[in-house]
């Protein structure tokens, strides 16, 4: 862990935690959440010291750490843990093959682990998707009626659609618009 910016306090004086015999000690046991007066007691330090030395030394020194080791930047965990899961079903679908079943089930089980991980990550549980899939069910009826009601709408759509790459859904669209120029405006 790199040496914090500064072990001096707001106030001129030396950190008391940044110079003590143990910082090492106290680090970790900030950094494993052991209770602040159980490390006060232990280290002969006040709480108020331990309180500083986390908010302006400790966690800006593992901040940094964070974000300058490529492993461990967000996006890098979110990756790796998406890695861990692909090869864990690849594994799985291998062992399940060659009829160790026992292999099998225990890679499935570090699959749903790492797919669990990222579902926390982002916040992602079985009542927030069946929520998403009710609304993208709402929305797509929704956008059915307007498109049957102005084929104007439709044409822009289609062209939208066609702009993101979606060209079979575009050609869809496309392919109920009335064709006869006096149905312009006339829903089909």
């Amino acid at each position: 862990m790199p040496a914090p910016q500064s072990n001096v306090t707001l106030y001129g004086r030396s950190c008391t935690v940044c110079s003590h015999q143990h910082v090492g000690d106290i680090d970790a046991g900030l950094v494993a959440h052991l209770p602040i007066a159980q490390l006060a007691r232990q280290f002969e330090v006040s709480r108020d010291s331990l309180y500083r030395h986390l908010k302006w030394h400790l966690r800006p020194a593992l901040q940094e750490v964070l974000t300058s080791t490529p492993e461990t930047r967000p996006v890098a965990l979110v990756e790796r843990l998406a890695e861990i899961a692909n090869d864990a079903r690849a594994a799985r679908t291998t062992a399940y093959a060659a009829g160790n079943s026992q292999l099998g089930a225990r890679l499935g089980e570090a699959e749903r682990r790492a797919l669990d991980s990222l579902a926390d990550r982002f916040q992602i549980n079985h009542d927030s998707v069946a929520a998403d899939r009710t609304k993208v069910s709402q929305l797509a009826r929704a956008l059915d009626t307007a498109l049957d009601a102005s084929p104007e709408l439709a044409s822009l759509v289609a062209d939208a659609l066609d702009a993101e790459g979606l060209t079979e859904l575009a050609d869809g669209i496309r392919a109920e618009l009335p064709s006869d120029p006096e149905m312009k405006g006339v829903a089909s």
